[in-house]
C-alpha cells in the first residue's frame, strides 16, 4: 500500500465517531488483558527472529481482543496488525478504503521488563491518511485518543479530560526532543541514530526514549515534547498517535517533509515550529 500524495483529498468523511468508540472500548479491553497477565506475572517473553525484538504471549491475547472486535463491528473494512493472530501478520486483511491498524503492546521491552510506558494503539485510515487515534497506557491510567477534525483528547484514570495541544516552544535550545532505535541497529547499513542524536543532542535542551513511539507521539501532541524522530517504524507504530499530533495543531512528515511517513519506515513529528530546524538537522 503507498500514502496517497500529500494534500490528496479525504473529505467528506462519514461521521467516525462510530468507529472513534469501538477503538476506544477494545483498547480498555486489550489493555485490562495485558494488565491481567502483569498481575498473574506470566509474562514470557520469545525473540520474533529479529534481533532483541521480543513477542509475548500478552501480544497475542491483546491482538486476538482488538483485531477480532474490528472484523465483527466492521466486516467490510481491511485490518493491518503486527503480530498476525487472525490476520497475516503486517498485511491488510482485505482491500478497502477503510483500513485498521493496530498495535496491542507498544513498548514490549518496556513490558517484559517492568516499566510502565506501553500502550495499546488502534489506529482507523481512509485510503491510508489516518483519521482516527486511540493510545491507552494502562499502566499510567491514560488513554490518548481523537479523529480528524474532532481534536485530540486525553482521558486520565479519574474521569477527567483534557484537550490536547502541542508546545508553544519557539527556540530550538529549548527544546525537549524524543527520539527511538531500532531493535536492528548495528547490522551493515543500518542507521543506528546515533549520528542524529549527536548533531541535536547539543543544540537542544534535552533528550529523552522511552521506548514506545506511539506513546512519543501522543507525548508530543500534548506539549510534553516540542518534538519527535524515529527511524525504521512500521505502520502500526504511528498511525494512531500521528493522527493525535494533527489534531493538537502539530505537523507530521517524512526527513524530507513529505508525506511518506506511515508505510516509509521514519517519521518526524512536533509542534510545527520547529519542524523545519528539526528536519534539516536531522538531514545535515
Amino acid at each position: 500500500m503507498n500514502a496517497p500524495a500529500a494534500g490528496a483529498p479525504l473529505d467528506p468523511l462519514p461521521d467516525l465517531s462510530p468507529f472513534l468508540a469501538a477503538a476506544r472500548q477494545l483498547a480498555q479491553q486489550a489493555g485490562d488483558e495485558l494488565l491481567s497477565f502483569r498481575r498473574r506475572q506470566v509474562v514470557r517473553a520469545e525473540s520474533k527472529g529479529v534481533r532483541r525484538e521480543l513477542v509475548t504471549a500478552a501480544d497475542r491475547a491483546a491482538e486476538q481482543i482488538v483485531v477480532g472486535g474490528l472484523l465483527q463491528a466492521f466486516p467490510e473494512h481491511g485490518v493491518l496488525a503486527e503480530e498476525g493472530v487472525l490476520t497475516t501478520q503486517g498485511v491488510a486483511s482485505s482491500a478497502s478504503d477503510w483500513t485498521w491498524i493496530v498495535d496491542p503492546l507498544d513498548g514490549t521491552t518496556n513490558y517484559v521488563h517492568g516499566l510502565p510506558h506501553w500502550a495499546v494503539a488502534i489506529g482507523l485510515a481512509f485510503r491510508n491518511v489516518p483519521v482516527v487515534g486511540v493510545v491507552h497506557a494502562p499502566a499510567l491510567g491514560e488513554t490518548f485518543w481523537g479523529a480528524r477534525g474532532h481534536g485530540a483528547f486525553r482521558s486520565l484514570a479519574d474521569g477527567r479530560e483534557q484537550r490536547l495541544q502541542v508546545s508553544a516552544t519557539t527556540e530550538f535550545a529549548d527544546a525537549l526532543l524524543a527520539t527511538g532505535f531500532s531493535y536492528v541497529r548495528n547490522e551493515p547499513g543500518r542507521d543506528d541514530n546515533a549520528g542524529h542524536v549527536a548533531a541535536i543532542l547539543p543544540h537542544c535542551r534535552d533528550l529523552r526514549r522511552l521506548g514506545s513511539a506511539e506513546l512519543d507521539l501522543c507525548y508530543t501532541a500534548a506539549g510534553v515534547y516540542d518534538g519527535y524522530w524515529e527511524l525504521y517504524l512500521a505502520p502500526y507504530d504511528t498511525a494512531a498517535g500521528a493522527v493525535l499530533v494533527r489534531e493538537a495543531g502539530g505537523v507530521v512528515s517524512d526527513w524530507r517533509g513529505g508525506e511518506d511517513w506511515l508505510f516509509g519506515q521514519q517519521v518526524v513529528a512536533s509542534n510545527g515550529r520547529l519542524h523545519a530546524e528539526l528536519l534539516a538537522r536531522l538531514r545535515g
